[in-house]
């Protein structure tokens, strides 16, 4: 498929799209492979069930992708916050604040 700059690059640079170009040169191609190394080295089970993971299966899995246990840590604790953030983003009272909010551009 290609780099992440070049997937951006083939999007429309209008609307939401705008910023994104300038969003994709920030971001890390290792990093992203880093994180596809740590997921494919969790099980099935692991990966539906994030809070299972416990010290001896992080361990495994920093060692299956090559990182280290802080690694495997930091991106178990971004799962977290973003899926509670999407929580939040599903409940009324966040849709009622976004609908008063004035966005730019518009």
């Amino acid at each position: 498929m290609g780099s992440l700059q070049s997937l951006m690059g083939m999007l429309p640079s209008i609307g939401a799209f705008q910023g994104l170009q300038k969003a994709a040169d920030k971001v890390d191609e290792k990093q992203i492979n880093r994180v596809e190394a740590i997921i494919n080295s969790m099980t099935s089970y692991e990966r539906n069930h994030h809070e299972a993971i416990n010290g001896s299966r992080r361990k495994r899995i920093a060692r299956g992708s090559g990182t280290t246990v802080q690694e495997v840590n930091n991106l178990l604790r971004q799962y977290a916050q973003m899926k509670k953030m999407f929580k939040q983003m599903g409940k009324p009272s966040f849709a009622r604040r976004l609908a008063g909010m004035k966005l730019p551009g518009m």
